[in-house]
């Protein structure tokens, strides 16, 4: 019987655990600070691509890392869903 108190403890304490995580992860302030992160990453995309292809290079031409920004923006909206 004390084996399974101990069993129920230990699940016990690794569901708050995860719920700690979640709740952190989906607060105001982490979900602001993602987006952040995640326009800095496009700014950086745009800097390296005007770097190496010019200023009047189209991005939409170059797929790959239109790809990427696409992606980026689209996580971003999604982000900004949970505020």
């Amino acid at each position: 019987m004390n084996e399974i108190g101990i069993i129920a403890s230990v699940i016990a304490a690794i569901a708050a655990i995860i719920t700690l995580i979640f709740t952190i992860r989906n607060s105001k302030g982490n979900v602001i600070k993602r987006i952040e992160q995640k326009q800095q990453q496009i700014q950086d995309l745009d800097f390296q691509f005007s770097k190496n292809y010019g200023l009047n290079a189209n991005m939409r031409m170059h797929y790959p890392t239109q790809m990427k920004k696409e992606k980026l923006e689209k996580e971003i909206e999604e982000l900004r869903k949970k505020i």
